[in-house]
């Protein structure tokens, strides 16, 4: 969950425009499209989803209404989690 939290905020840190090393975006995309293809659930396919948006950001440096999405998913796979530790 930690390393999802970082490609949250340096996906943010991109739609904001605040400036930060391009590598960061890039390692939280591979991150991402790795975990969706080796564990190929519905959850990791949508952070699949949300990794190739990422490098798309990263690359191409696009903003879209697909970050605030990606927002809505990562707060609740951060609440999910913390609701079924407790």
């Amino acid at each position: 969950m930690i390393l999802d939290f970082m490609s949250l905020t340096f996906l943010s840190l991109a739609h904001f425009n605040i400036y930060f090393s391009f590598i960061f975006l890039l390692v939280s995309g591979i991150y991402l499209i790795g975990k969706g293809l080796i564990f190929r659930d519905v959850m990791s396919l949508i952070d699949l989803a949300f990794g190739i948006y990422i490098l798309l950001v990263a690359f191409f440096h696009i903003s879209t209404f697909i970050y605030y999405l990606a927002l809505i998913w990562f707060i609740y796979k951060l609440v999910s989690t913390v609701v079924s530790l407790s």
